[in-house]
């Protein structure tokens, strides 16, 4: 009969530890997690682009520039964290182009540009970055043009 009791105790005590974690799992915290997707901002970019710029290029270019301007990205914050870097600045779009026209691509100024800004408003819409940086901002950053 002990022995029952015990077994019983057991189980009593499995569900509630079960009940506990699926309790833990169930609460959701404010707001939700922002998540960027290559492939959603593709999906995103390509249909937006304007006409001439959909007749030079497709899908997989957009890709090829969005993956390029990561990984100057990523290259930035590897050389010094504390930099602020700027997504889809100037620096990034020379980047872009110099790297593509190594792999045998060649995307003019204007068409990386116009992707980069609508990779900016994607970013955007789903809650990823707030407004570009103005004036006041940089100088608060002590990045303005005036030193």
């Amino acid at each position: 009969m002990a022995a029952f009791i015990f077994a019983l105790g057991l189980l009593v005590l499995l569900v509630v530890i079960g009940l506990a974690f699926y309790w833990q799992g169930s609460i959701r915290l404010p707001g939700s997690a922002v998540a960027y997707g290559v492939e959603d901002s593709i999906k995103y970019i390509t249909p937006r682009l304007s006409a001439e710029t959909r007749e030079a290029i497709g899908a997989k270019s957009v890709r090829r520039i969005l993956e390029w301007e990561m990984k100057y990205v990523q290259d930035q914050l590897d050389e010094d964290p504390d930099q602020p870097v700027v997504l889809g600045g100037e620096q990034a779009r020379v980047y872009v182009i110099e790297q593509t026209a190594e792999q045998g691509f060649d995307y003019s100024e204007e068409i990386v540009a116009e992707v980069m800004q609508l990779q900016a408003e994607y970013m955007e819409s789903i809650g990823a970055i707030a407004r570009p940086v103005g004036e006041e901002d940089l100088g608060a950053m002590g990045l303005s043009d005036d030193a």
